[in-house]
């Protein structure tokens, strides 16, 4: 062997690097021991202080254990070389969520609301034509929406000229003002591109201040999605607020509601006239109105649902309304003064209206009812054009006259200025803090610049008396009368009252946003998943066991089967693994349980270049070859299989980085990378260590004596027979697509959209028993009722609920209102649970995961044939692998089409199935591609005999290394089957599924289309 020296020292040096790389992790491991000790402590102290049993002693343990953390960031812990904790953290081996706990999502920036921001909100008919168009076709196309809106506009006949809608003074360095529409699509497409980077930037500011250890945010350039990973993050719906809030921060001029509450309640007139046609006539009507407009309140108060501090002497038809004539009376109240009766006014019958800028309130329930009404066409046009009505941000907890809570929202009437916007905005913040006013309620500081300082003075001098409205993001934070002008630029957000530890962490987050900034346009989370710390220990634990019995056995069949060279195969096999997890490391790869299960699987697979080479060296000392020559000329006949089986597998796994995301991804690089260093390992390392041996005159074998031979004399007539496998596998494909049309799949979230959750019980519960108690929540304001699955999820206790309630809605509050129900339904079961993991997936991203699996697959098949095709120079080769692959995909289709209802395990197709499918393509091919070479030396060697004889011989003389690779990795998966995390179990079963498929088509299927292609081809060449 050549360059001996030169291999050994490349060799020494690579695993001098892989030591280096993971010694970090040994480092930042000692220093977060100790500050997870401390944080334990500082923990149970808070708890003995405070009698409060909602403190959660594990969040308060990660909040401690962060704070230590990011203070010691730049302490040394790195001895020589002297690397800080930061520096050494971010070299070290990361660990994804399933095995660490935490939270990932996915945001996508919404491009149509930044056009629109900045178009002005343009009224143009031509303009918001083309939006809603180009927002329709964005649900089935992959352009991106700047081309599909420019596409829409150009087809509008009675346009004008882009200029007109989007340039201004203001803009001048944005748009060319003598620009055609072109340049202006091109401008729009720019600013598209920055409002993307600025919110990867913002976001980025907002997750350092918000505390979390070791964050990943990645920007996805061309869906315009950016992808943020948080490990060992809690509380789902404080990351949600400060993820998506654009922090649209506004200072509004008030109406006082002296000034717009009459013309509410003179609205409620026309307002039942056009609800309520049936009613009595107008007269009476009107007399009942005005009866109201002396006191409006009195109906509402008939209906006993305002807050008794609230009403103090409002009793007028409690009074004399009840049972049956209270009922009636309140009915008929709601019919004719509807508004008033949703929307109680702010007014006390003895002093008249009240002061302040609120103008009703109404319970929490009724805010869309109030928000119908308001946006009616007989309401719209009584009211003033320059009054805007927000609804404030806090509800407010009240107790009514029956005894009962509920919560209520303030609707505030903002003073629109001239040109619609408010006289300032947040631009003008430089910074905030969380501080205490002298009540002592949390509020928010803010500090502004010179000119919004000055601007912050005019607008409070002349609004002494009356309040100014605090806006985030279109809801009123507070509304504070003036009491005399504020020079210097300060102003605050009072969050008022409540659990004051909530208000204090709401307050720095809200402090956070502003300093970071409004994001320049709505992002929304599309994809999330929530994993706990409790799972994501339970993963890593079964992992490592899982790995560290399979890798156990592989190495002992090695030895039990091919005697000292067992020992070469297994000692390679360590180094293959030290130097692949050395290399994830170096490039900062996450490690995730689909990553492990990839590495698993790369150490079955990777006992397959062992075996070659062994099986090539028995035969040619079966031959007569002494063994020095019989190990040269192994290795150089094993070499193009090697490598054509090898690259055909890698092909799967870079199309399954380029197209998968999350776990699929972590599995992807696993297994290219292992590929890469199972060829190095075999191919060099093994043949060095080999080599060395037998110069030293040391005693190699390639086999015990119970396996010397197994398969040697191997003689199967497999062609002879390839109309029975034909229709084997006809039956086994039109089974399978008759179960297809007929008991169709479960489909994951994944491809419909949706939200699953996992949920672990303390005991034992029945899955119908969680199932209707669902059902009965999760039922739409309209009346549909969602679908609820649930299926018992790796034990009695534990359930994976499947639904599609409001999936295809979005905003915090829908999130909020989905995990309330979630709750409320599992707390009529009377059994402690936790939600172990939770996922989300929007319905727009559900298609792109769909259009990027069918991709995927596509892609492998072609660029797979095509690869074969060119490499055996024969077009027949390339489609017979193509059709059995076709072949094993539609296999495994079937089966889990067949089985998803029986199995006691999720059998979702969902993108871990995509990946599995894949996996399943590149080992079947891997299998193929030996056989193949085989065929294509032996159609060398025998040049009289026809291809049927050739490839019954090819196939006979590697049945052993097909049946020992095939077994190894079997034996691999099945042992992560059995001890595996129950998060894989489906991802397991089916590459078991895949493995016996695969072996099978590549033996019977794949080699007997190859000698029916090529029938024709005997007579030419002039074969038997």
């Amino acid at each position: 062997m050549q360059n001996r020296g030169a291999l050994w020292i490349f060799t020494i040096l690579l695993a001098l690097a892989c030591v280096y790389q993971l010694s970090f992790s040994v480092f930042t491991g000692r220093l977060e021991r100790q500050a997870r000790a401390e944080a334990e402590l500082r923990a149970d102290s808070v708890l003995q202080a405070n009698d409060d049993p909602s403190l959660d002693r594990e969040a308060l343990v990660l909040g401690f254990e962060n704070e230590i953390l990011r203070s010691r960031s730049e302490e040394k812990v790195y001895p020589v070389l002297g690397y800080t904790y930061r520096e050494a953290k971010e070299k070290e081996i990361n660990l994804g969520l399933d095995l660490k706990g935490g939270m990932a999502v996915t945001l996508e920036v919404s491009i149509p609301e930044l056009v629109l921001n900045l178009s002005e909100n343009s009224s143009d008919p031509a303009f918001n034509t083309a939006i809603a168009n180009a927002r329709q076709r964005m649900k089935s196309s992959d352009a991106d929406f700047i081309t599909l809106f420019g596409e829409e506009y150009a087809k509008i006949p009675e346009r004008g000229p882009l200029s007109a809608i989007f340039y201004t003074p203001d803009r001048k360095d944005m748009f060319d003002r003598e620009g055609d529409d072109a340049s202006y699509l091109v401008a729009l497409r720019r600013e598209a591109d920055a409002a993307l980077n600025n919110t990867e930037r913002i976001l980025r500011t907002r997750i350092d201040k918000f505390g979390v250890a070791q964050p990943s945010i990645q920007k996805q350039q061309f869906s315009g999605r950016i992808q943020i990973e948080l490990p060992g993050v809690k509380d789902k719906e404080r990351v949600r607020k400060v993820l998506q809030s654009t922090a649209n921060l506004e200072f509004w001029e008030t109406f006082d509601n002296s000034e717009v509450g009459p013309i509410l309640d003179q609205l409620n007139q026309p307002l039942s006239a056009v609800m309520y046609p049936e009613l009595a006539t107008a007269d009476t009507a009107a007399s009942d109105t005005a009866a109201v407009v002396e006191d409006p309140l009195a109906a509402a108060t008939t209906a006993d649902s305002l807050a008794t501090d609230t009403l103090a002497a409002d009793t007028l038809a409690a009074d004399t309304a009840t049972g049956e004539e209270e009922q009636a009376t309140m009915e008929d109240a709601e019919k004719r003064v509807p508004l008033s009766m949703k929307l109680r006014p702010m007014f006390d019958p003895q002093r008249g209206w009240m002061r302040g800028a609120s103008v009703g309130r109404a319970d929490l329930k009724d805010t869309a009812a109030v928000n119908r009404m308001l946006a009616m066409d007989v309401v719209r046009k009584g009211l003033p054009v320059d009054l805007k009505l927000a609804w404030g941000a806090k509800p407010e907890a009240v107790e009514y006259n029956d005894g009962t809570t509920g919560q209520v929202l303030d609707l505030f009437a903002l003073r629109v200025p001239r040109g619609g916007k408010p006289k300032l905005d947040g631009s003008a913040i430089v910074n905030a803090a969380q501080d205490f006013n002298m009540k002592g309620e949390v509020e928010v500081t803010m500090q502004m610049n010179a000119e919004g300082g000055q601007i912050w003075k005019v607008m409070t001098g002349d609004n002494v008396g009356k309040a100014i409205a605090i806006v985030l993001d279109n809801v009123v934070y507070s509304a504070p009368m003036v009491q005399a002008e504020i020079a210097g630029g300060r102003s605050s957000i009072t969050l008022g009252t409540g659990d004051l530890n909530r208000q204090i962490q709401e307050a720095d987050d809200l402090a956070n946003i502003l300093k970071a900034g409004a994001l320049p346009a709505p992002a929304r989370i599309i994809d999330e998943t929530v994993v706990g710390p409790s799972l994501g220990g339970e993963n890593i634990k079964w992992g490592m066991i899982s790995f560290a019995i399979a890798l156990l056995l592989v190495m002992l069949y090695m030895i039990a089967y091919y005697g000292t060279a067992g020992w070469v195969a297994d000692l390679a096999l360590l180094v293959n693994l030290f130097v692949l997890i050395g290399t994830l490391a170096s490039l900062q790869a996450a490690l995730t349980l689909p990553g492990i299960a990839g590495i698993v699987l790369t150490m079955g697979m990777a006992v397959d270049a062992n075996v070659l080479i062994f099986e090539r060296i028995r035969e040619e000392l079966r031959g007569g070859k002494m063994m020095k020559s019989a190990v040269d000329l192994g290795y150089k006949g094993a070499f193009s299989a090697i490598i054509d089986s090898n690259v055909t597998t890698l092909i799967t796994a870079v199309i399954l980085y380029m197209f998968g995301s999350g776990p699929v991804k972590g599995f992807a690089t696993t297994l290219g990378l292992g590929i890469l260093t199972s060829l190095f390992t075999a191919l060099f390392l093994s043949r060095m260590i080999i080599t060395a041996q037998l110069e030293k005159g040391k005693s190699f074998q390639v086999w015990a004596g119970w396996s010397k031979d197994v398969f040697a004399n191997a003689a199967y007539s497999f062609m002879s027979k390839r109309k029975l496998y034909y229709g084997i596998s006809g039956v086994m494909i039109a089974v399978g697509i008759v179960s297809m049309v007929t008991n169709g799949f479960n489909w994951g979230v994944d491809f419909t959209g949706g939200r699953t959750f996992v949920v672990k019980f303390e005991q034992d519960v029945r899955v119908d028993d969680v199932r209707t108690a669902l059902e009965k929540r999760f039922v739409r304001e309209d009346g549909v009722q969602s679908t609820v699955n649930v299926k018992t999820y790796g034990g009695a206790r534990q359930v994976k609920i499947t639904t599609n309630y409001l999936f295809d809605e979005t905003g915090t509050e829908v999130d909020e209102l989905v995990d309330a129900r979630m709750k409320e339904g599992l707390g009529t079961l009377n059994n402690g649970y936790e939600v172990t993991e939770s996922r989300k997936v929007d319905a727009s991203i559900s298609d792109d995961i769909k259009v990027g699996a069918v991709t995927a697959l596509s892609l492998a098949l072609f660029c797979i044939f095509l690869y074969i095709a060119v490499r055996f120079r024969n077009w027949q080769y390339g489609l017979g692998a193509l059709l059995s692959l076709v072949h094993d995909a539609f296999i495994m289709l079937g089966l889990f089409s067949l089985l998803y209802k029986v199995m006691p395990f999720s059998m979702e197709i969902d993108e871990a199935f995509i990946a599995a499918i894949l996996t399943v393509i590149g080992y079947s091919i891997n299998d193929t591609v030996v056989v193949f070479d085989r065929i294509r030396e032996y159609l060398g060697d025998h040049k009289r005999e026809s291809h049927e004889v050739v490839v019954n011989k090819a196939i006979n003389s590697t049945l052993g290394r097909t049946m020992n690779t095939s077994l190894t990795t079997l034996l691999v998966l099945l042992i992560i089957f059995l001890l595996g995390g129950v998060a894989i179990k489906g991802f397991i079963f089916a590459l078991l599924l895949g493995i016996l498929v695969g072996t099978y088509s590549s033996i019977f299927v794949a080699s007997a289309l190859v000698v029916d292609l090529l029938k024709g081809k005997d007579a030419k060449e002039g074969r038997a």
